[in-house]
């Protein structure tokens, strides 16, 4: 009888042992998933806000938004596939899906175009950005001037998009850079 009492006992213990180590990897896996988002928003702000200096100097907003000007944040041609950490980032779909997401509004459908896009390590190497976030910004014309969109992929399939309306306006008028307004800034879902 002390044998059984001692065989059950220990079962339980294994279970309830089993039990805290399920527990703990779920919860690591939650944070790190936590985490990796809030590195990916503030990683799609940090595009956004990259595109809106780099856009404030811009003499012509025209060559922008058809394609003759583009940023000097590239890592290839605006389409193909880009591996970060561990997962495929499809330009030409993601360019799709900012054009199904966001383009809806007062100005009605938007025509979004690839600007900006490579891994955030290579946009701020100096601050020791994540290597493992890959980042693009698309930008479309709107009556009263720019719609931008930022994007930020990270792992465990963080991603996270910002967009934000620009507008020019007189250089007294402005705050920044190249007189350029915000007009507006949201996270898309």
């Amino acid at each position: 009888m002390p044998l059984v009492m001692v065989m059950m006992s220990l079962t339980l213990l294994t279970g309830l042992a089993a039990a805290l180590v399920v527990g703990t990897m779920t919860e690591t896996a939650v944070v790190a998933g936590y985490r990796y988002g809030v590195e990916a928003f503030y990683a799609a702000e940090g595009i956004v806000e990259f595109g809106i200096r780099d856009l404030a100097l811009a003499p012509d907003w025209e060559a922008v938004v058809s394609g003759a000007s583009t940023s000097a944040f590239v890592d290839g041609p605006a389409e193909g596939l880009r591996q970060v950490a561990g997962m495929t980032v499809d330009l030409a779909q993601a360019t799709a899906d900012v054009n199904g997401l966001a383009s809806s509004g007062a100005d009605g459908p938007l025509r979004f175009r690839l600007y900006a896009y490579g891994r955030f390590a290579d946009l701020a190497p100096a601050v020791g950005a994540p290597p493992h976030i890959y980042l693009c910004l698309w930008v479309a014309e709107t009556t009263a001037g720019l719609r931008l969109v930022g994007r930020a992929w990270g792992p465990t399939g963080a991603e996270r998009s910002i967009a934000v309306s620009l507008a020019r306006v007189a250089a007294d008028d402005a705050i920044g850079p190249g007189g350029v307004h915000v007009q507006s800034w949201e996270e898309l879902r």
